[in-house]
């Protein structure tokens, strides 16, 4: 039989015993004999804990830790009883067992110093770096003051391990909100990468929220921002602003060009430039492209707007300034329901992209944090586009256009595009014809909604850029208004055609009285000539002010002769067509009779009239543009 130790012998007394006063006196024996043995300080610790004793259960764990935990090798006994501890201080309030319930209140008794061994000890024998987080950010909440010291680290540890949900989870909801406002000591690089990984967190969070865009937009913008505050301390950078959504893009635009001009760099090393224009240029880009300013709600329909040159009289002096190669923004016209801070928008992206692009080393590390999120790449890809016809670079747009085929873009968008392009690279050619055919062909079949183009022809020479929303009936405008734009010189001709006057007319039905002085131009013509055969009349016009005026040409300008109608089939002579001065008795009633079948057609949707003009008459307009 084996000999006891002392020690053992005193603690199997104590362990025998049924009676609990006669166990506690022989293990305070052991204590007052063996004050630094762990088997006894351990068995007087389990005594006051099975009498569920919380306070003296804390003493006696209190010495032990405090004795044993700096020892060659921790007990095993004692690193399990502390790991059942800070799992039950884990455990939401509520949802406890008996035995964590008595956990968690036995470390109420336990001192802060003392309690900040039990978790350091803890996380020094975690086996993973998870259980390691978990315990450290136990730590920290209990002890905020502990935040220097163990938050570097844990930082670190999350965002190298981002990619694993669980990380990723814990730095967002606990780690940073923990820290904020108690900005540790972080290696450069790491901050950099805790900025970077923030960013494509909260920017993925808000581009595949498809319930509450808008709300959940405002708060990881917020977010994003409060992240580069928060590092700015950590790095001494000079404040930027807070995130307010009401601001114009050019406060945030002014604070990086004053942290610039600051820079002694001047933007070749400084990656606050990289991040606070990178953030700028993605909010501008999202409020120009993404979700409110340019797909603007018409029903329950988001509708694409594109940027293309605003229809001009003088079409050669538009070339030449496309070739001198301006590069500023020109001004730009908003159409409704597109938003009026849009250009802004534009302008401001604008700016961060050139600044983004000074150097090469801004250049690749820019790109970086842009590729990581694969849905911004359509929204670039559109930037550009507009940035290239801002400029007029029109070879560059041309090339950007093509490699667009096949992706995001729609039919119709890309088709509209190609024709603005087309329109201002060279004079008017059959190739122009042949897309206007392919964005007829491309138009919704819904019935038109939205609103016509505001302003879309322009007499002056400088450039004006617009947008246009896609809509149908705003494209059908740029169609009609580019074709008149294409026909109006024509008036100046002495010998320009019926044709050409009657297509005018026509077109100018569209969005009336807009082109009302158009109108009053071919009629003036039609009085000098004193002649007018138009016989698609009965077709085509259904504009009251345009009938009107005819029944008073007919009726106060007898030497005016006016042929609108194909021959009538019933009169004798095959050749004869309706005249204000016919020879037969019944051309004035034939007249009359006309006449009210257009009035009666006056309220027809002028939309689906002037689309069904556009394409039965598609190579008759393009003969009258053509025509010497």
């Amino acid at each position: 039989m084996d000999v006891l130790s002392n020690e053992k012998y005193l603690i199997a007394r104590a362990k025998d015993s049924t009676d609990p006063y006669n166990a506690k006196a022989w293990i305070i024996v052991a204590k007052t004999l063996f004050p630094n043995d762990f088997g006894v300080q351990f068995e007087a610790y389990e005594i006051e804990k099975n009498a569920n004793n919380f306070e003296e259960a804390a003493k006696c764990l209190s010495y032990i830790v405090m004795t044993f935990h700096g020892a060659h090798q921790t007990p095993t006994s004692l690193l399990n009883e502390i790991s059942l501890m800070t799992n039950a201080l884990r455990i939401p309030e509520g949802c406890t067992t008996p035995e964590q319930e008595f956990y968690v209140k036995m470390f109420q008794y336990i001192s802060y110093e003392v309690q900040h061994q039990i978790l350091l000890l803890t996380a020094a024998h975690s086996n993973n770096n998870l259980d390691h987080c978990r315990l450290i950010l136990l730590l920290l909440k209990r002890f905020p003051q502990a935040i220097s010291t163990h938050a570097p680290r844990l930082l670190e540890t999350l965002v190298q391990n981002v990619a694993m949900p669980s990380f990723k989870e814990m730095l967002f909801n606990e780690a940073i909100p923990l820290v904020y406002n108690r900005a540790p000591d972080l290696a450069p690089k790491h901050v950099h990468r805790l900025m970077a990984v923030c960013f494509e967190y909260y920017l993925n969070q808000m581009l595949n929220d498809t319930e509450d865009r808008a709300r959940t937009s405002a708060e990881c913008w917020k977010k994003i921002f409060e992240i580069l505050d928060f590092c700015g301390k950590i790095l001494k950078w000079e404040p930027f602003v807070l995130y307010k959504k009401s601001w114009s893009k050019d406060v945030y635009w002014q604070k990086i060009i004053h942290i610039y001009k600051l820079d002694s760099f001047r933007s070749t090393e400084s990656k606050q430039i990289l991040f606070c224009a990178t953030i700028v240029f993605v909010l501008a880009l999202q409020d120009y492209i993404g979700y409110s300013k340019l797909c603007p709600k018409d029903g329950a329909t988001e509708t694409d707007v594109i940027l293309v040159e605003a229809l001009k009289d003088v079409a050669p002096d538009m070339k030449r300034r496309a070739h001198e190669g301006v590069l500023e923004i020109p001004h730009i016209l908003v159409n409704a329901p597109v938003s009026p801070d849009a250009p802004n928008c534009l302008l401001a992206c604008q700016s961060c992209w050139q600044l983004l692009h000074s150097n090469e080393q801004m250049k690749a590390d820019f790109a970086q944090l842009i590729l990581c999120i694969p849905q911004l790449s359509g929204w670039v890809q559109k930037f550009l586009i507009d940035l290239y016809v801002c400029a007029g670079q029109h070879e560059e747009t041309a090339t950007l256009l093509q490699a667009s085929t096949g992706t995001t873009m729609t039919a119709l968008e890309q088709a509209v595009r190609q024709f603005a392009l087309t329109l201002v690279q060279a004079p008017p050619s059959v190739h122009l014809f042949e897309q206007m055919g392919t964005i007829l062909k491309h138009l919704p079949h819904a019935p038109s909604g939205g609103h016509y183009l505001e302003n879309v022809a322009l007499g002056q020479t400088a450039r004006v850029l617009m947008l246009m929303p896609l809509t149908k009936r705003a494209v059908l405008h740029y169609l009609v208004q580019t074709l008149i734009a294409l026909l109006k010189p024509k008036l100046l001709d002495a010998d320009c055609s019926n044709g050409v006057l009657g297509n005018l007319l026509v077109l100018s039905q569209l969005n009336w009285p807009h082109e009302s002085t158009t109108v009053e131009i071919v009629f003036e013509v039609i009085k000098t000539r004193r002649a007018f055969a138009y016989l698609h009349f009965t077709s085509y016009v259904i504009q009251a002010e345009l009938i009107e005026e005819f029944m008073h040409l007919w009726t106060h300008s007898p030497d005016v002769k006016l042929e609108l109608t194909m021959p009538q089939q019933s009169l004798a002579t095959g050749a004869r067509r309706i005249g204000t001065r016919g020879a037969d008795k019944g051309v004035k009633e034939d007249f009359k009779q006309i006449i009210r079948q257009q009035v009666a057609r006056s309220n027809d949707d002028m939309d689906e009239l002037l689309l069904q003009f556009l394409q039965q008459q598609h190579l008759v307009l393009m003969q009258n543009v053509f025509e010497k």
